[in-house]
């Protein structure tokens, strides 16, 4: 669907609601220029505002990506296809958590072995600001995984 559709669609359902742009705008806490913006094709609302403006529209975000009204059986079908992409992504994600696992442990071994050489100081320091560098990548990678998976599971 093209952002030209879409945003047709955006004014379609805010006129159906009765709501003018600046009436949306204040509900959705964002400017008229970005409704305006949205309505013309010339951007697309960020996926954070999808559930807002869906609801204040009362149609479902299925609905909006498609640029308009799906029938019960289609929204029933693009639901499942969705939860089955969601599903597909959970198991990528634990390859990656272990990924990032393995990475905490290289990077804080080479800072270890670094570290514990006889070498001048200047000589280690670059090696072990990359051993901990590599923790640390490590670390954050783990936790945003574990966010989306967290994420992934409440939905």
């Amino acid at each position: 669907m093209t952002q030209e559709a879409i945003g047709k669609f955006i004014a379609q359902c805010r006129e159906e609601q009765k709501l003018s742009v600046a009436m949306l705008s204040g509900r959705l806490g964002v400017s008229d220029k970005k409704i305006n913006s949205w309505e013309s094709g010339s951007s697309m609302p960020g996926p954070d505002m999808f559930e807002p403006l869906c609801r204040v529209l009362e149609i479902q975000v299925s609905e909006l990506l498609s640029g308009k009204k799906l029938k019960d059986s289609e929204k029933i079908e693009r639901g499942e296809k969705a939860a089955g992409a969601v599903l597909a992504t959970k198991p990528l994600f634990s390859v990656l958590n272990i990924l990032a696992i393995i990475l905490i442990f290289v990077g804080a071994a080479v800072a270890i072995m670094v570290w514990t050489l006889p070498n001048q100081f200047a000589e280690k320091i670059v090696p072990f600001l990359l051993g901990l560098t590599a923790c640390g990548l490590g670390i954050a990678f783990v936790v945003l995984f574990k966010r989306a998976v967290a994420r992934i599971e409440k939905e």
